[in-house]
């Protein structure tokens, strides 16, 4: 879900309870407040939690909510994440850490990883969004993590199908979603059980029918929306970025 601002850059609370409950209209199975498109990075920490609180007044406790946790520091990961479960999410997603990007190998974010999950109160999703933190992860990273029983899944955003395929054939029914619309349908096809994409911010419906026209079988429908979402999903990603999307 995107964060609306004012002119002055304050966080518009009112506009994001209102926007939140347009998108309960939808229909959707599960929204995310502070991710990517929630511009997070830009957020102060009294602002993330509140943000998380408005979500969860809004979106009933039947219905899923996610929470974007990670920050650059694994210690400020675990704080966030803790006070995010406090506040009713069902589960975090956990970006890597980037900043320092040459000492980034296999095991400091095994560690990472390991140790925010072992502190967590719920589920970890790994978030593996390279175009903005520069550093892919290696599908042999999420394997060895999906063995964590509080790491319940990964988002990818690279839309690296053959990652997502690696990561789906040598785990055991770990959930992985799609996080680039572009790629959705190829991303089923290889395996994700659905997706966390941007497009859904502005065309929830579209989306969803997507995701159902797939789920149900009937892969000709989920092509046909694959192909007129796909020019709109890069547009809004690509082009003309969060305020495109907005």
């Amino acid at each position: 879900m995107v964060t609306p601002f004012d002119e002055t850059g304050m966080v518009r609370y009112d506009a994001f309870e209102r926007n939140v409950e347009e998108y309960l209209k939808a229909g959707l199975e599960g929204y995310l407040v502070l991710g990517s498109n929630g511009e997070s990075v830009y957020l102060e920490h009294s602002e993330k939690l509140k943000l998380i609180e408005a979500a969860r007044k809004r979106i009933p406790s039947s219905m899923t909510l996610l929470a974007g946790t990670g920050v650059e520091s694994t210690r400020a990961t675990i704080e966030l994440t803790k006070q995010a479960a406090e506040r009713g999410v069902d589960a975090v997603l956990v970006k890597n850490p980037f900043y320092f990007k040459s000492q980034m190998t296999f095991d400091v974010y095994l560690n990472h990883y390991t140790a925010v999950a072992e502190a967590s109160p719920v589920p970890v999703i790994i978030y593996n969004v390279p175009v903005f933190t520069g550093v892919p992860l290696q599908s042999r990273l999420v394997i060895e993590l999906a063995k964590h029983p509080n790491i319940g899944g990964l988002k990818d955003s690279s839309g690296d199908v053959k990652l997502i395929s690696e990561v789906v054939w040598n785990t055991d029914k770990f959930p992985v979603l799609a996080g680039a619309a572009p790629t959705l349908f190829p991303a089923m096809a290889a395996g994700a059980r659905g997706g966390i994409v941007a497009i859904a911010c502005a065309a929830p419906k579209a989306a969803l029918s997507l995701y159902r026209a797939f789920a149900a079988g009937d892969y000709k429908k989920a092509g046909v929306i694959q192909r007129i979402i796909a020019p709109a999903a890069g547009a809004v990603t690509e082009r003309y970025g969060i305020a495109g999307l907005k």
